[in-house]
């Protein structure tokens, strides 16, 4: 009988370890979230002014045309 008591008691040692770890990630998690959040946000900002650039760049220079900011459209010269 003592055996099974002792086996009980671990398991609810562990469920309570493993309970408290979950809280401590979900709060981690939270946290963490919003920076990562931020993060991604930042590069992707990034990323899209350096291809606006980028293809501005392009039109500008090698086709020769105008680059409307407003509509990232390439107009080409008229020939």
């Amino acid at each position: 009988m003592k055996s099974i008591r002792k086996k009980a008691q671990s398991l609810i040692e562990y469920g309570l370890i493993l309970a408290l770890v979950a809280v401590v990630a979900i709060a981690a998690l939270q946290i963490l979230g919003k920076k990562v959040n931020d993060a991604a946000t930042t590069a992707g900002d990034n990323i899209d002014k350096t291809s606006q650039n980028a293809a501005k760049t392009y039109c500008e220079q090698s086709v020769g045309g105008t680059w409307d900011e407003s509509t990232g459209v390439c107009t080409p010269p008229n020939d």
